[in-house]
């Protein structure tokens, strides 16, 4: 059997098999039909390894407050007994949640009786409390930095293959992407991050110090890594995803064969100067954006120090000047959540981040 991305495999099953069913249990339910939220598939990353959990025939259906009330159970229950038992050759029965093992469920064959399905039907406002733990889109400047990227990224990623509801649709387009203010702030939060540690690498050099020097570069390569995806207004995934997601940015061509000269280089000097060039690069691009009046900069030296860094300074205070409140009377420019916290479990986990509001408030 050929592997089928599983976003693929989805929405082929939907056309050829649930929306036809949909259509016979009543001509007159409105819906969105769509594969979003957790799944490698849902990000385009699933392979053949990606098969043996919480991967196969399945998909999202979402029904207003009303007709969820009404249908839901029904429909569970119709899908059950109308679906056929395998799909392109996969099955359409899976096994029950297994509570020790993360609930995960498997594709299990079955030739006969009831299926249990992987149409998981929701409300909009059900899935982005469970997912976003928002019970509203009408979200303050704090509220946007308060959510976690990996799981934004989740509910606009993915594929809606038909909204006769709309709900969908709308919200997904009204999450798409942090709002101005919170951009420039993670911007000037990024940048910010960069300035700090950037003489650290030479410095950690001077003494001789490899090992140390790498893992220094490593961070500061994330880092502009991670300014790329806030600058091109792309969600950042969680780790096993950040470099596959890099590589479909605009700048990824031309940037990932510095980043790969920066980490693999011992020389702190050439290394330095290596640094500086991708953080040049980065800056070129974002005078392309017009955020700001254009910066044009050169690597010069950390006072008296053999060590290359860029003075990034006058690049912050543009920024700062378009930030508006309330994220202009933040002490520190914390960035979001993630740019805070870097641990996969907490930026998976979108009910966490109410308990640290707190950190957010004026000087």
């Amino acid at each position: 059997m050929d592997f089928i991305p599983g976003l693929q495999l989805s929405e082929s099953f939907y056309f050829q098999v649930v929306k036809p069913l949909l259509q016979k249990y009543t001509s007159d339910l409105k819906y969105a039909a769509a594969l979003i939220g957790t799944g490698s598939e849902v990000q385009g990353f699933d392979d053949i390894t990606s098969m043996d959990h919480h991967w196969g025939v399945r998909l999202l259906l979402f029904l207003d407050e009303d007709d969820f009330k009404k249908h839901k159970s029904d429909l569970d229950a119709f899908f059950g007994m109308n679906l056929p038992y395998e799909f392109k050759g996969y099955s359409t029965n899976w096994s029950p949640p297994d509570p020790n093992d993360n609930n995960n469920q498997f594709p299990e064959p079955k030739t006969e009786g009831r299926i249990n399905h992987r149409i998981e039907i929701y409300t909009v406002s059900d899935f982005l409390l469970d997912n976003l733990g928002i019970e509203t889109i009408d979200l303050t400047d704090i509220d946007w930095l308060l959510l976690p990227e990996q799981r934004l990224r989740e509910f606009t990623g993915g594929k809606v293959f038909e909204d006769t509801l709309g709900t969908l649709s709308e919200v997904r387009a009204i999450l798409s992407y942090f709002p101005q203010n919170v951009w420039l702030f993670k911007i000037l939060t990024q940048w910010n991050k960069i300035a700090e540690e950037m003489p650290f690498p030479g410095r950690i050099g001077m003494q001789d110090d490899e090992l140390g020097g790498q893992v220094e570069t490593s961070r500061l390569v994330r880092y502009a890594m991670v300014l790329c995806f806030i600058l091109e207004k792309q969600y950042v995934p969680y780790p096993k995803w950040f470099s596959k997601a890099f590589d479909m940015l605009e700048n990824s061509e031309k940037l990932i064969p510095l980043l790969h000269k920066g980490l693999n280089e011992v020389d702190f000097k050439k290394r330095d100067e290596l640094l500086c060039e991708i953080y040049l690069t980065i800056i070129e691009f974002q005078n392309t954006l017009g955020i700001t009046e254009p910066s044009h900069l050169h690597p010069k030296l950390f006072f008296s120090r053999p060590i290359k860094i860029i003075d990034l300074e006058n690049i912050m205070n543009l920024l700062r000047k378009q930030i508006k409140s309330p994220l202009n009377k933040i002490k520190y420019p914390l960035g979001s959540i993630d740019q805070l916290i870097d641990y996969p479990n907490l930026i998976s986990d979108g009910h966490y981040f109410k308990k640290l509001k707190t950190l957010y408030a004026e000087k």
